[in-house]
């Protein structure tokens, strides 16, 4: 049986239920909501990246390598997000986030359907910090430039699987992970926010 991490000091929400939605983008209380779930995600990340290379020992030595490294760099995305959130008294008590991403990834059987899950979800998370950091520019230049540089460092991490694995098992694998697998940030993005998000960009 797979051990869930301690996610402390975040609140957990029901299994099978979403991440509370997120309040207004153009509120503090909405950037923190949006903050604390790129946190989140971030975290879960870090968590699976370590999984996978330990569990999976017939993957290529050089491809759990990286998992540690990319695993690295997750936590210092991680610590990024949580130094801005104290710097602007945002709490990570307080609304709930999903752990949804880190049970669909410890559910994947083989490193190569992991590789590519966690390289699905990281697409899907970049995609959403990088429009966040895109309607932050005006008037939170500092936070729009931790998830630039979030979303610029993620490419790297989202193109690993194509140095291992041919073309026809990612069409496979994408055909398998790709409604399956989310980024928790994507979710919480998703869902009623980008609207908002294309009203503030005008």
């Amino acid at each position: 049986m797979i051990s869930t991490p301690d996610w402390a000091p975040f609140e957990l929400a029901p299994v099978s239920a979403h991440a509370d939605a997120p309040r207004s983008i153009h509120a503090l209380d909405g950037i923190g909501d949006r903050m604390r779930a790129a946190a989140f995600a971030e975290f879960q990340a870090r968590e699976a990246f370590l999984w996978g290379a330990h569990h999976f020992t017939d993957a290529d030595p050089s491809l759990r390598d990286a998992w540690r490294e990319f695993a690295n760099i997750e936590d210092r995305h991680f610590q990024m997000l949580l130094k801005r959130m104290s710097e602007l008294g945002i709490q990570i008590p307080g609304r709930k986030v999903s752990d949804h991403l880190w049970h669909s990834l410890v559910a994947c059987k083989s490193a190569r359907e992991f590789a590519f899950a966690i390289s699905v979800a990281e697409e899907r998370g970049r995609k959403a910090g990088e429009r966040f950091s895109q309607a932050l520019e005006k008037t939170d230049a500092k936070t729009a430039l931790i998830f630039k540089t979030i979303a610029d460092e993620e490419v790297e991490h989202i193109a690993l699987p194509a140095k291992f694995f041919n073309e026809s098992e990612m069409a496979q694998l994408h055909a398998s992970t790709s409604k399956s697998t989310r980024s928790a940030m994507s979710d919480l993005f998703e869902r009623g926010d980008l609207d908002e998000l294309r009203q503030n960009d005008r």
